[in-house]
């Protein structure tokens, strides 16, 4: 599903990526990045964009810049912990360094397309059938824990789980 980004929501991810760049270098150490092609600085703005782009689907509380950590949770979708994770390819796979990193209870995969402001998100999987399905890859920097594009749920059918958690009726005795 592509989410097209609001001018608002691309400038305020921009400054949370400074912002979190700049944090860490006043603190004296510098972020972690794994990737040669890209900064650290424009690593943070797209994984800005990719949660800004799941919580305008999901209609909730957009994300905040965090100091120390987010714990391992971007965003709250009706008491469910979203850890969106973003990838470099249109189509790429969801990747933790390990399981203890997937703290939240489901993890969202937004990727990058052609355009800056548009955001594709992919697909989505708990953190248990995340832990059963998962295979181990090296990308160069040591293994990690990976599960392929095709192998998460669409999006649409977390939308539909939290709608019915939502707005389906309560039925006594059930």
């Amino acid at each position: 599903m592509l989410i097209q980004l609001s001018p608002k929501d691309s400038h305020t991810a921009s400054l949370m990526g400074a912002d979190t760049v700049a944090l860490c270098v006043m603190q004296g150490f510098s972020p972690r990045l794994e990737n040669a092609s890209q900064s650290r600085e424009e690593a943070n703005v797209f994984g800005y964009k990719a949660e800004f782009a799941v919580a305008r689907l999901f209609h909730c509380e957009p994300p905040v810049l965090n100091v120390l950590s987010d714990g391992g949770v971007d965003l709250w979708i009706d008491g469910f912990s979203i850890d969106v994770k973003f990838t470099n390819k249109e189509f790429g796979p969801l990747i933790f360094d390990n399981l203890e990193k997937f703290r939240s209870n489901i993890a969202v995969l937004v990727g990058k397309t052609d355009d800056p402001n548009v955001m594709r998100i992919n697909g989505w999987i708990s953190r248990k059938e995340f832990s059963a399905r998962h295979q181990t890859d090296d990308f160069g920097y040591g293994p990690r824990m990976v599960v392929k594009y095709g192998d998460l749920h669409p999006i649409e059918s977390l939308w539909k789980k939290f709608s019915e958690l939502k707005f389906a009726p309560k039925i006594q005795g059930r």
